[in-house]
Parts: C-alpha cells; structure tokens; sequence
C-alpha cells in the first residue's frame, strides 16, 4: 500500500495516527484522523502527486530531531541543512527554556564547520529547544524534540579531550612508543610472522615511477576509460602502501633497520609524486599515498632528518586539507555515503595523529573525523545491527569501525563500541544472513561472489566476541572455522589489530546448548533472513528479503521486496548477473536492476536507482516453526531525482518458510492504470518450467527446488539463460583467488506476466526445497473462485487471488496445529477462537508443552521514517 500518496483508506489513517502518537502528539482519534486527511487532500490537488519519496532524499532536507520527536539516543546529535558559500560556519545552541532566557543553561557552540552538533552530555528528561544559524545571520526557527527514559544513553566526552589527551612523543598512530617493547615480546605469535614475510616480499618489490599511473590501454569508451585510468591511479597508491606499511610493522615487531631504510626510501619517493598529480584522479589511491607517508612520518620520526620530514609534510598537507576541506559542510549531511567510510576516513583520522603538534591543521581534521564519526556511525547500519550495502562490501569498513573506536577509548575511556547498541547487535546480522559455512544472503553488489564467511568475517567475528564479551559471536567464529580452513594470521584485515590493541582479551565461551530463532528482522536496514536449521548449514533451508528505508545507492541495488533462498549453504533461487563495475552497461542495464532479481517488474521495468525507491519491513512474526515477513515497497517504483514514475500505488509482499522445506511468497500489487506485471525468479542452476501448470523447477546437487505459481489473471511465461545486457570483463578484473573473472552467460531467468494488462494484480508461490522434495503435492493445488488451496506436507496454504475479495493468506499445520492468518481479525484452533487488537493484522497461534501461544502484529515503520515523515508533514 502506499501510505503516502492518499489518506483517505482506513489503514492509512490508522498508520498517521500511529506516527502522531509516536510523536508525542496528544490529539483526539477523530481529530487526527480528519486533520491529516485535510492535510494530504490539500497536498495532492496540485500537479505533483504527494510521495514519501520527496522526503527521503539523499541529502537531508529538514534539520534533525524537530518537532516534538522522541529521540532515540541521549544525548541527540542536532543536525540540519547545509548552508552554501565557502568558509560557512555555524553557531548552535540547546536549552530546556523555550525562549533561551537563561544563558548559564544553555548548551551550544560557535563557529563549527559542521552541519551537526553533539552535546556530549546527557540530557535530563523533558522537552528540549534547540536553533541553529549561519555565523552572523538570524537564527532557524525553534526546533524542539523530547527526552525520556526509551532514549539510550551514548554520553561521550568533546573531541578537545581527545586530542589534548594524545601523547606528544612518536610513533602513537601503529603503536604508542611506551608500548613497542611489549609488542616485540610476542614477534613469534602468527600474526607477527605473517608480517615480517610480507616485509621480506617487500625488500624485494620495486615502487612504481610517476608516469606508471596513466592506463597502459585504452577502453572502447569514454566510460571505459574513465575507470581505466581510475584502476591506474588507485594502483600507486596500493602499491606503495602494500610495500610501506608491512615494513613498517615488522620494524616495530623486530627493530630491524633493513625495513626502516626501504620504508623511508618508498615514503621520500611518494613525496616527491605531485600531490595534486595522477595519483589524485582516485581517492583511494590519493588516500594511501597520504596514509604512506603519514606513517612513516610517525613511525621513523626519530630517524627522518628535518629536510626529510619537510618532504613529506609538503606532499601529505595537501593531501589530507583536499579530503577535509571537500567533507566539511557536506559528508555529515548524507544520508548514505559509504565510499568515504570504507577506508579515507580511518586514513584521514590516522595521518591527523601522526601530524598532530607539528600541523596545526590536524587538530581541525582530528575533531572533524571524531565528531563525524561518533554522530554517524554505522553510517550504513542501524540500532539492530546490519549493513545495508551487503557481505561483500562490509569488510571494508572493518578497521574503520573498530581502530576510531579503540583509539579514541586509548585517549578519554569512552568505549563507544559498547556504549553503542549496533556493535552487540551486528553479529546477528553475520549469524542470518551469511551464516557459518554458508554463501550470503545476495544483497548488495559482489555478494554473489561471497560463498562462505572465509577469513574476514572469521577475524571480525572474532573482534567482535573479545570486544562486546557477545558469547553468540565466539559462537559464529568457532563454528566457521569448523566449516572452512579459518587461518587469520592470512589476511591483513585487522591483524595488527589483534596485534597491538586486543591481543590480551579474552574470547567469551560459546554456548554449548542453546537454540537459535527461525528469523531475525533488521528494521533499520530493511532486511530480514529466515533459517529452518540455523546451528546446521547443511540442511539448512535460508530465505531472506530485503526492503529497505535507505533505498538504492552506492552498492545497494534496486531490489526493495526482493527475496533469494538457499540450501545447504549454496544458491539456488537467487539474483544473477555481475557488478563489472559501477557505471557498466551490464550492471546498470541488468545487475543493479530488479530485472536481475527476484522480484516485480511493472511494464517490464524495474525500480529507480535512487534512495527515494524505497521499501520496508513492515512486519515480523515467527514461532518455533514458521517464520513471517510483511515488504512494503509501493514507494520503490517512484523516484524525483530519476525522473521515473510506474504509477504503482501497492507492492506489498507477504514471505513465510515453514518447517521443514516451504517457501511461501503472496504478493498484493496495485498501480493507477492497467499495467503488465511481472513476477521474476532466477536460478544460478539450470531452470525448467511447465507452462501449462506455472510450475517451475531447480537442483543443486543435494538437494531441488519446486515451485509453482498462481496469479488472480492468465500469464505468458519467457524462460531464458541469456542476460538481457551481456557482461564482459573488459577491465581485466580478478577474483579472490587471483584468477581472470569470467562473466559466463548461463545463468537462468523466469519470467511471468499477466496476459491482459490489469491495474490490480495477485500472486501466489510455493516453493518446496530439499534433498527428496518433487512437485506432485503442488501441483494438486487448486484455484477455485479466486482462493487457492494447496497441502504440502503438513501444511494447508489458502490464499485470495480475485481483487474481487480482501487480500488473505491464511495456513494451518494439520499435525501441530499451528495457524497463521496474514489478514484477520481472529483466528481458530479447535473451536476456539482467538481475537486480536489489531483487525487487519497478522496473527499466529502456536502450540507449545500442550498450551496455545497467541502472538500477533500489525505494520510498523521504522524510526527513522517515522521521524521524517513527521518532519515533512510538518513543514509542508
């Protein structure tokens, strides 16, 4: 349903209440009910049609938290609109007077760069005010937000306390000085060996010149040669950090002056590169030149003579100033931005150490990066847990989340990383969505080249279980080094972490006996992954979904109520197509679009690749043998800043696995006109259809893969292996291994579409996967009237196809007894009855040591969509 172009259905105004009441607003039923419709009447009578959309932009919008808002963490980080020109500054201030009368009370600041503020103390309970303003200029309107006793406490100290705090004598960026003896006592441990024969390799590796950073090619396009040169300028950067860095290491692990000298040597040679040259058209690239040079400048401090240290100074400050002068005023406003926080902010943050007390300007960057980083993080997150551009791209940000944190802890004993929910709640994101021994949930580019957690998310894993004392992260660690050959000390991923920061803390036991939940919802990201056998891989049936507030962006992709499913730890039912790279015709044409996916096209098209193609998990219901989920992604075909509008006004999915093998998928679809619907699945494996019957048909090589689908009007079926928009490897990219990808075209796609085209449409799947499962109870199921009725195994499946009746799914397990409705006001069980509070909602009744168990839900935003609806409505 599409809660945001109309109130005037029942629901909607059921959903605006629900919001005002999370506000704060005290208002009588009738009356917000009648002023919202008024509201919204108005607002759509104009030529623009009114979307939640025009609110979640990639950029803020409407300063945050306003409007009476409850805030969710204590102390709130204010933030608000930038101000363009250069040189803008801001000043804040915060008080519980509504008029700031008394200024011994109020909290604020003065000419800060940045568009956000944190108080860096807790708040008492009660209304709070706040303004803002552009140095010199008039203040913003009053803004105003609540605080209780729901609001976690994350109190940590100003960012003047950090940097006074840090030690003035070198190195203090790879290591404090004090603490180098201490390390060399244990330069016989794995990690520490890894790193001295990566230093030995080093000796031995030859920097490249100047001139080496221009492409030794020419692609066939602009594009093409665009990341060509791109690839060729990120490559010095790598290079010289992939030699400076190990050397360095294994100077402080052994003092052996052979890594010091050929560690200078490539450091003076990068100096001398133009620091406004080649190696700047990649930021990656420029930031590891920065980064090279930053630590040698730490680490050999005592070595360097002054002539030396002024060479690099001269080519690191113009580094770092281009990175802090192009984030200030704009990076702390985007609402997603996960290229910079993969690896340039921890590389900003640890050139700023090393240089400060010698460069004044570090102290700006220092406080820049710790203000951002404790108001933002987890950028791509939420409270729950989760990463929302996917397994594959999350390792990047590992050292990031994990190095600020434990330094700033070193410098003030502020452990934000237990202070901050996300960190304890992150493994569960790791346990349902790439689960030990297992390929990941498909969600987000190159995840489909993520078959197992493999060493990195063994060693973060790991981390995670010494840092939060988390049992259920020793848990995932221990069991995917059962699963694989697990060697940490192979991976350069958070080794000299463990090294120097957390090599003396304890790992927490593993529960030996425990039992883990079907399913695990992650609001704030929009996912969610369901497991009949969680604690064992091998027969394991996963499904996950993925609508999300944050839409596509970045390496998202468009792929709001988008599900996969796997067996055994391997892919069966999932997206196909390659990532190449971001701007290739195959990605954009085919990759990043739904076409790709597992999902709806509306006239053969998919959803915008935008942050304002939205979707979201509206609700989450499970018991010990089914699992449910509730998409909403009416808003995901409709974006502004893509100038695209396929006129949907529903998209609601309804996903269930049942125990031990079902996967049921019921779609209610709705668009203003009549439109063609397709409903889309692929398969890595070789796909087989009956057109006849709409069944469909896979195998992995233990196990198969049944479906069949239903559809309330007749359907034409295309079953291709072809990809719409070829990939090639034209970029001469490698996999993990080292070995030349190959972009194979046998990937397999089914596609059904209504015949007569129609503004209302329903589905209804049935998936059956196992190691014996064959077809024949599906295809005993019948559609009569409009309502099928399907058995398989235990279950009986009921669905409402014809528009003609309410939307319903309703299944029983004839054994257990179990009962689900989807929309119902009440369901039975033996002649009882069971009501709910919800009319609408889905309810579930579940035997349990003879007993009944009730449990029922009804749709749920998100907060943050919450809040900024409320916002926009307001400022309308």
């Amino acid at each position: 349903m599409n809660y945001f172009a109309t109130v005037k259905d029942e629901v909607s105004q059921q959903m605006l209440i629900i919001l005002l009441l999370f506000c704060g607003f005290g208002v009588a039923k009738g009356n917000i009910q009648e002023n919202f419709v008024q509201k919204y009447d108005s607002l759509n009578t104009g030529t623009k049609e009114v979307h939640m959309s025009t609110v979640y932009k990639r950029t803020m919008e409407y300063p945050e938290p306003s409007n009476n808002n409850r805030i969710r963490v204590n102390p709130p980080v204010l933030r608000w609109p930038r101000l363009e020109g250069k040189n803008v500054t801001y000043e804040v201030r915060l008080a519980k007077e509504m008029d700031f009368s008394n200024p011994d009370e109020i909290i604020g600041t003065q000419s800060t760069r940045l568009a956000l503020f944190n108080p860096h103390q807790k708040l008492e309970p009660g209304s709070w005010y706040w303004q803002y303003k552009n140095t010199g200029g008039e203040w913003s309107d009053r803004l105003s937000f609540i605080v209780d006793e729901t609001a976690i406490p994350i109190v940590s100290p100003p960012a003047t306390k950090f940097t006074r705090s840090i030690p003035l004598e070198r190195p203090r960026v790879l290591i404090n000085k004090t603490d180098i003896q201490d390390l060399r006592n244990h330069k016989d441990n794995a990690d520490a060996r890894a790193i001295i024969d990566q230093a030995e390799n080093a000796l031995l590796a030859r920097l490249p010149e100047e001139q080496e950073g221009y492409p030794q090619r020419e692609g066939e396009d602009y594009e093409q040669n665009r990341k060509l040169r791109l690839d060729a300028s990120k490559r010095m950067g790598d290079i010289a950090s992939s030699i400076a860095i190990p050397l360095t290491q294994a100077y402080l692990l052994n003092g052996d002056n052979r890594y010091a000298e050929k560690a200078i040597q490539v450091a003076l040679k990068v100096a001398d590169w133009d620091p406004d040259g080649v190696t700047t058209l990649n930021d990656f690239g420029d930031s590891r030149c920065m980064l090279t040079m930053a630590i040698v400048y730490d680490t050999f401090y005592d070595k360097l003579s002054e002539e030396q240290k002024a060479r690099l100074l001269q080519s690191i400050i113009p580094r770092a100033s281009r990175f802090y002068n192009s984030w200030s005023n704009f990076l702390e406003l985007r609402l997603v931005s996960g290229h910079v926080w993969q690896h340039i902010l921890h590389y900003l943050f640890q050139t700023a150490l090393a240089l400060y007390d010698d460069v004044p300007e570090a102290e700006n960057w220092l406080h820049y990066i710790y203000e951002v980083f404790l108001a933002r993080t987890p950028l791509l997150g939420g409270m729950d847990g989760g990463w929302s551009e996917g397994v594959s791209y999350f390792p990047m940000n590992a050292e990031t989340l994990i190095d600020i944190p434990l330094v700033i802890k070193q410098y003030t004993g502020f452990d934000f990383i237990n202070a901050h929910p996300w960190y304890n709640e992150q493994i569960d994101w790791l346990v349902y969505q790439i689960p030990p021994g297992s390929a990941a949930d498909g969600f987000g580019d190159n995840t489909e080249e993520i078959n197992s957690p493999g060493i990195e998310y063994a060693a973060f894993s790991q981390e995670i279980a010494k840092l939060t004392g988390n049992p259920l992260a020793t848990w995932y660690f221990q069991k995917s080094a059962f699963y694989e050959d697990v060697n940490l000390s192979n991976s350069s991923l958070l080794r000299w972490i463990r090294l120097t920061k957390t090599r003396d803390l304890k790992l927490p036991k593993a529960p030996s006996d425990f039992k883990l939940p079907m399913g695990r919802v992650f609001r704030d990201i929009g996912l969610v992954g369901m497991h009949t056998n969680l604690q064992s891989t091998p027969d394991n049936l996963m499904v996950a979904m993925r609508s999300s507030p944050l839409g596509s962006y970045g390496h998202m992709l468009s792929d709001q109520n988008v599900f996969n499913i796997l067996y055994g730890g391997e892919k069966l039912f999932y997206r196909t197509g390659y990532k190449v790279t971001m701007q290739d015709p195959h990605r954009v044409g085919w990759y990043q679009n739904t076409k790709s996916q597992n999902g709806v096209l509306v006239n053969g098209q998919g959803q915008p690749y935008s942050t304002e193609a939205f979707g979201w998990i509206a609700r989450f219901l499970q018991g010990n043998e089914l699992s449910y989920a509730k998409g909403d992604a009416s808003n995901a075909y409709y974006s502004e800043e893509t100038d695209e509008n396929y006129g949907v006004v529903k998209n609601i999915r309804h996903l269930v696995l049942l125990k031990p093998d079902i996967v049921v998928i019921y779609d209610e679809l709705e668009a203003k006109s009549a439109v063609e619907w397709s409903w889309l699945i692929h398969s890595l494996e070789e796909l087989s259809v009956d057109y006849n019957t709409g069944s469909f048909s896979s195998s992995l090589h233990h196990a198969n893969g049944f479906g069949r689908l239903w559809s309330s009007d007749s359907l034409s079926w295309e079953l291709t292996d072809e990809f719409e928009v070829p990939a090639v490897n034209w970029r001469g990219s490698r996999d993990r291994d080292g070995n030349l990808r190959t972009y194979d075209d046998d990937q397999w796609h089914l596609k059904a579409t209504n015949v007569k085209a129609t503004p209302t449409m329903r589905f209804l799947s049935v998936i059956r996967i196992g190691p014996k499962v064959n077809g024949a109870e599906l295809l005993r199921g019948s559609n009569n009237n409009g309502k099928v009725e399907v058995k398989v195994g235990n279950w009986s499946i009921s669905a409402n196809l014809s528009s003609s009746m309410p939307p319903g799914l309703s299944i029983r397990n004839m054994e257990s007894k179990t009962v689900f409705a989807s929309h119902a006001p009440s369901i039975q069980s033996d002649g009882i009855q069971y009501e709910g509070r919800y009319h609408d909602g889905a309810k579930l009744l579940e035997m349990k040591n003879g007993k009944p168990e009730f449990y029922e839900v009804a749709d749920e935003m998100p907060y943050v969509m919450k809040a900024r609806l409320h916002n926009y409505l307001i400022n309308q």
